[in-house]
């Protein structure tokens, strides 16, 4: 069970479906909330609905003004589409500890 579905997290953030590693997702908007327990939430809007992470390296793509840069020519190419992006577990070069992260290429084929 989600974290999420057990506690009441208190912030203005809307709760969607959490980003998983191996998640396949195409990105229409990108933000990012504060919340007061728990600091800072990255929402993500894709064809599948909302998806959130508060993974800092997820938190920071999301407020990166690049990313969003990328997903506006993507939409602005294609409005019925969206940039494709793939959920991948990194190891942190700071505490060697696993975490969450975009990849805007497909992973498979790198």
């Amino acid at each position: 069970m989600d974290l999420a579905e057990v506690i009441d997290i208190k912030g203005n953030f809307e709760k969607g479906k959490k980003l998983e590693a191996g998640d396949k997702i195409v990105i229409n908007g990108l933000n990012v909330k504060e919340t007061e327990e728990y600091g800072k939430v990255a929402e993500i809007q894709t064809t599948e609905g909302l998806r959130y992470s508060f993974a800092k390296a997820i938190v920071g793509m999301a407020n990166s003004e690049k990313v969003q840069g990328y997903v506006a020519e993507a939409l602005k190419k294609d409005a019925s589409d969206g940039l494709n992006a793939w959920i991948v577990e990194k190891v942190s070069e700071t505490s060697g500890r696993p975490m969450l992260a975009l990849e805007l290429f497909d992973p498979k084929t790198e």
